[in-house]
């Protein structure tokens, strides 16, 4: 047995005085033999001592090794918690994704090349086919033009015609030099009717010049975290100088996320005609070219879109029992991107 230091000192010193003592009387017999018991005494309270404190000490260690033991199932019992709780959720979402299935039923069978269907509220995408293909997007460029033009605000500011405003391909409204309109009547019949000039004027009060706005909308997909997307001008023509302007149904549905999300536009998108008022107080009745729209009650925007390289397009949103969803349908028929873009709208908004 071990004893601790202060015990052993404390040993040695008894001893030594009872040897000093028993040096002193060694010729009592009687008194040799307490000496020798009161050695023995101390010896024994000394080595109980020390049992003692090595008891505690093997309990002190048995009372930690249990500690651990403890913190080390506790530790087991909250890693199992989190597993069942993930399976738990996995389970949810899957028997969530069944029902949301069963609901809305087969997924529509469509002709565009390239299309998406994703919830305005989320992150969520519904339906996509093709959505990172580079490609034209026509006019549906005139949503990010209108974007533009609401952050900008002070809607109702006049902006007078100039000729480069006119100076432009079909379609046109036919803008004549000197006349003034507020940038909303230009925002709106631009949204409603896709007018190629009026999209021009815009541009051109907004930045000074095609080319500079141009550069502020690419900057805008750049803020919107958009790698796909280039614009040359506010209307999706084809350039007649540099690269033609390009996107992908995915950044689309992302652009026309950031104007849904603005009141202005929303008012705009889901008329379906406007009555445009010249200055000299003519007034000329402004279609919506988008005909879901006028077809599908719960249609409420947003933009049309035609040229020879992105087909027929159509960026369709719509709000049913609480949903809100985006469409964009590119690369598509004449026939086919009403009837895709409605069906997919439909389906999407079932639940």
């Amino acid at each position: 047995m071990t004893l601790s230091i202060p015990f052993q000192h404390a040993g040695r010193a008894l001893a030594a005085g009872l040897l000093c003592a028993a040096l002193a009387g060694c010729d009592d017999p009687k008194r040799e033999q307490q000496l020798q018991w009161r050695e023995e005494e101390a010896e024994a309270k000394i080595a109980a001592t020390a049992k003692r404190e090595n008891a505690m000490t093997a309990e002190r260690q048995r009372m930690e090794q249990e500690k651990s033991q403890l913190a080390a199932r506790e530790a087991l019992v909250e890693h199992l918690k989190k597993q069942l709780a993930e399976e738990l959720e996995k389970t949810k979402k899957v028997r969530h994704e069944i029902e949301i299935k069963n609901l809305r039923g087969p997924i529509p069978q469509i002709s565009a090349a390239r299309c998406i269907v994703i919830d305005a509220e989320s992150e969520d995408i519904l339906f996509e086919k093709n959505p990172d293909v580079k490609g034209a997007i026509a006019s549906t460029t005139k949503i990010m033009t209108g974007l533009l033009v609401v952050e900008a605000g002070d809607l109702d500011k006049i902006v007078t015609i100039e000729l480069s405003d006119t100076q432009c391909a079909p379609v046109r409204i036919g803008l004549k030099v000197g006349e003034t309109f507020t940038r909303r009547q230009l925002l709106t019949a631009m949204m409603v009717k896709s007018s190629n000039d009026i999209a021009q004027a815009l541009a051109r009060d907004n930045a000074g010049s095609v080319a500079a706005f141009a550069e502020k909308m690419n900057a805008r997909a750049k803020a919107l975290g958009l790698e796909s997307t280039f614009f040359v001008n506010p209307h999706g023509l084809p350039s007649t100088t540099d690269k033609d302007p390009y996107s992908t149904a995915r950044e689309l549905a992302a652009i026309a996320k950031a104007a849904d999300k603005q009141p202005e536009l929303r008012k705009i998108v889901k008329l379906q005609s406007y009555k445009f008022t010249r200055p000299q107080g003519k007034s000329i009745d402004l279609a919506n070219t988008n005909r879901v729209l006028r077809n599908a009650s719960y249609c409420d925007g947003m933009k049309t879109g035609y040229t020879d390289a992105a087909g027929y397009c159509l960026v369709a949103t719509g709000h049913r029992n609480g949903r809100r969803r985006i469409v964009v349908v590119l690369n598509d028929t004449s026939e086919g991107v009403w009837k895709d873009a409605q069906s997919l709208l439909d389906w999407a908004l079932k639940a």
